[in-house]
């Protein structure tokens, strides 16, 4: 079931709806397609950092390895 209120926005922005989005995050409301999808993605968007990946020129903190290796190659690739 999906809320009228996000069918409204929906067809106002004439933005589809994901087939057969019926979880919704209670976090920020967005609707996924499964209760796997769902958990990922309140993981990865949810959740306080690990703090294990930390970039050594900003002290930015990222969740993942490749997460510190992607920020590294786009915004210190000429730093080192």
């Amino acid at each position: 079931m999906q809320d009228n209120s996000v069918n409204r926005i929906a067809r106002r922005l004439s933005i589809p709806l994901p087939v057969g989005a019926t979880h919704r995050c209670d976090v920020c409301g967005k609707l996924l397609s499964t209760k796997l999808t769902l958990k990922r993605h309140k993981e990865q968007q949810h959740l306080q950092p690990l703090n294990n990946a930390v970039c050594n020129l900003c002290q930015k903190v990222f969740r993942t390895l490749n997460s510190l290796n992607n920020h590294r190659s786009i915004y210190h690739r000429r730093q080192k």
